[in-house]
Formats: C-alpha cells, structure tokens, sequence
C-alpha cells in the first residue's frame, strides 16, 4: 500500500485526535493422560491483533476464581436415534436452516484491563444472550453486535468451572431465538457452528459428533459431560451455538484441542446444550450478576459505551469497525494496555510506549463512531471513520469540548488481527459540535 498515513501517528485527542481485539473465542486444551479426558496445557494468549480494539475471545483462559453461581446438575443424557427430538425448523437443507437462525447469532466485543477480544453467542430471549464464560470473564466492558447495530451487556450469570455465561443487553434485540435439545444428540450426528472466527463476518462449518461424555480442564477443575465434534472451530467462535440441522442448539463452543504445541485436527469440544438451558433458567429465577472490572482512570463519564455504525459495504468493514470499537471502548474505561494493543508495534513505538500515549489523552474519551467508507484489499486498508469525542477544554483541539472528526485511519492485518498502523486528517481539523 502506498498510502503514507501508514507511516504517520495517529493524532492525539488531547491535542489533537484520540486513536487511540481479544477473547480468543476458543480456550485451547491439551490432552489429558487418557483418551477420555483433556487437560488444560499453557492457554494461548489472546489475541490482541484486532486492530483499534477487536478482540478475539476463542484463546483467552477464564480466570481462577470460582463461579459465582453453579448450574442445577443434570445427569447426562443421550438421545435415543429412533426418538430424537421432533425438528421445529421449516427447513430441510443447511442453507436454509442458517438462513432462518443466523439473525440471532451476536458478536461479542469485550474489554478487559489488559487485552481485548471477540467472541460469540446467540439469543435466547430478545434481550438475553448465551455464551461461553471465558468471553465475558473479567469484563471491563462488553458490547453485542448484530447487523441493527451494537448495544452494551451485563452479565446476568456466570459459571467459569462449566464455561457458561448469561448476557443482558441494554435492550431488546430483534432476531432468531433459539432452543436447545433436551439431550445430547446421538453419535455420528451431523452438526454445524455458526460464530465469527478470527473476528471475521459470521461463518459456519460443518462436522458431526464424534464424542460424549469427554471431560475437560480448564485449570478450576474438570467439566464433566463434554460434546466432542469435529466442526472447524477457530478463536472466535467460543460461545457461538451448535446447532442440529433442525436450528436446535445442541451445544455451546467451547474450546479446542492442542497435542503440546500442534493444534490437533478435528478434534473441540461445547458444552451441552441442555446443561446451559438449566444454567439460563437458573439465572433468569435467581441472578448472579458480574459486576465489571474496574481499571480505574476511566476518563468517560457513566457507563463509557458509545455507538458504533457501518456505512461501508467492503467485505472487511464490519471487522474493522468492530476493532475500532474496541480500541475506543479501552479508551473509556480506562484500559489503556488494552487500547494501545490495538495499534501496530511500530506505530506503539513511535509513541514512545504506553505510558507516554496515554498521559496525552488527558480527558478525552469517545462519544460516537461511523465507518463511512473502507478501500482496498489484501493486507492494507484505508478506513474512513467520523468519530465523536467529548474533552476538557483544555485538552481539546482548538479548545473544545465536543469535537466531530473525520479521520482515515491505515489498517495493517498481521495474520490474526486487524491493527492501526497510522492515521491522517484529509478534512482537515474537526468542527466543533
């Protein structure tokens, strides 16, 4: 790309503009010393590619503390091949299928102190979404994304020892709401994930089941009654349903399997699916809400979510709005390690460190965010962006308070992420607003 904002440091807010993902969607398990169980080996880092802020939730280890609240038991159960469940979709192939469930299959951009990253999950009521735990766990910050936009969640309940959580969000969302199976789908059933891989629009793969009753470790103990399936699953789609061909949700994504440091083929695993319908009707009754971390210095004032909207028809436009999100939303509750990830170590560099770029925020935080317009392709991308900031006075440009600005920001894919390599102002100085 020749574009020499590639080279260029983002302007500053306090001066100038603030620019400033990732759960990894998958947690990565080794396996254990019998074939009927998985270890937990060194989780993966999670992925902090994403560029401004997109993160990837499929890697990020869930924390050691203990759930807040445990799921009713369940003894396991496995459907009967000659009595399994009546299927409720009209459709009788997989496109069809995805066409009538894919509207309440969400993205997750959550914000913790120190990283950021994406995951996935799926409605079950119009304002209550399921994932996995280590998506939401040590949440700072968690937005929800559909094709109508984004909305701020809280999480209603929480159990990281079975890797199930219950998300709110602000408001009612429109879209497909699922149910589950009342029992493990038999062996050798065919099966299918939606989610968002790797930050990427929502995909789907296809495989079968090809395990019950597996155990896993996540390091708080081990999760007993575990679906195994050889559906391609990559960070991202922790959290995201698994679905029968009926729509019916089977399982929840959970993680992949590594044999030390190779990732083995066809081999992940979910959580049952009616292990997390018991969980969900255990939270609605009684919640358990997680209160979010703070990371303190949080320069926005109130809950810190802004809105995010995409203009752009480009193929990787949603993906870089979402990274962008993230990179404001660190900004806001004061996750400057997490904010500052966002950008290319180069352009990190040129700041002078951490600590350096983020004393020049001063009081700047984000207040709106459109993608207008995304040009290029291959590894190198331009992005348009208008962004609103609020500020002191003082650390606003030209002193103001509320500043409107048209920004273009160069965006570098490292292989796992998209991340701000630069920016420029082609407008010239932002209006006041």
């Amino acid at each position: 790309m020749t574009d020499t904002s590639a080279r260029t440091k983002p302007l500053l807010l306090s001066t100038c503009v603030v620019l400033a993902l990732t759960l990894t969607g998958c947690v990565v398990v080794n396996p254990g010393p019998t074939s009927g169980s998985a270890t937990t080996g060194p989780a993966e880092e999670p992925s902090t590619t994403t560029p401004p802020s997109l993160a990837d939730p499929t890697t990020d280890p869930p924390p050691e503390s203990p759930p807040t609240s445990d799921p009713p038991e369940t003894p396991q159960q496995t459907v009967d091949p000659t009595s399994a469940p009546t299927q409720t979709s009209t459709s009788g192939t997989w496109p069809e299928t995805v066409a009538e469930v894919e509207s309440g299959v969400v993205q997750f951009s959550v914000t913790r102190c120190d990283s950021s990253g994406t995951g996935s999950g799926f409605l079950i009521r119009p304002d209550l979404v399921v994932t996995a735990a280590h998506v939401v766990a040590d949440a700072s910050a968690v937005q929800i994304s559909l094709p109508e936009g984004t909305v701020a969640g809280s999480v209603l309940g929480i159990n990281e020892l079975a890797d199930l959580a219950l998300v709110q969000t602000s408001r009612s969302l429109d879209g497909h709401q699922f149910t589950f199976l009342p029992a493990d789908p038999p062996l050798g059933t065919e099966v299918a994930a939606l989610g968002y891989p790797l930050g990427e629009p929502l995909g789907f793969t296809r495989g079968s089941i090809s395990g019950l009753n597996r155990e896993i470790d996540f390091g708080d103990g081990p999760i007993e009654n575990i679906i195994q399936t050889d559906a391609a699953i990559n960070s991202g789609n922790s959290g995201g349903p698994l679905l029968t061909q009926d729509g019916q949700v089977a399982g929840i994504v959970s993680a992949i399997r590594r044999d030390g440091d190779a990732r083995a083929e066809g081999i992940a695993y979910a959580v049952s699916g009616f292990r997390a319908e018991a969980a969900a009707e255990e939270w609605q009754e009684r919640p358990a809400p997680l209160e979010p971390v703070d990371c303190g210095n949080a320069p926005a004032p109130e809950d810190g979510f802004f809105p995010l909207s995409v203009r752009s028809n480009h193929d990787q436009a949603q993906n870089i709005g979402q990274a962008l999100l993230l990179h404001g939303q660190g900004i806001n509750f004061g996750a400057y390690q997490a904010a500052f990830d966002q950008f290319t170590p180069e352009l990190q560099r040129s700041f002078g460190g951490l600590e350096a770029w983020s004393d020049q925020l001063g009081s700047s935080f984000w207040r709106g965010l459109e993608v207008t317009a995304v040009e290029g392709s291959g590894d190198s991308l331009t992005a348009d962006v208008r962004l609103l900031t609020e500020q002191d006075s003082e650390h606003g440009r030209l002193g103001q308070t509320c500043s409107d600005w048209r920004i273009r920001y160069s965006m570098v894919w490292n292989g796992e992420a998209w991340r701000i390599a630069g920016s420029n102002l082609p407008n010239g100085e932002p209006a006041a607003c």
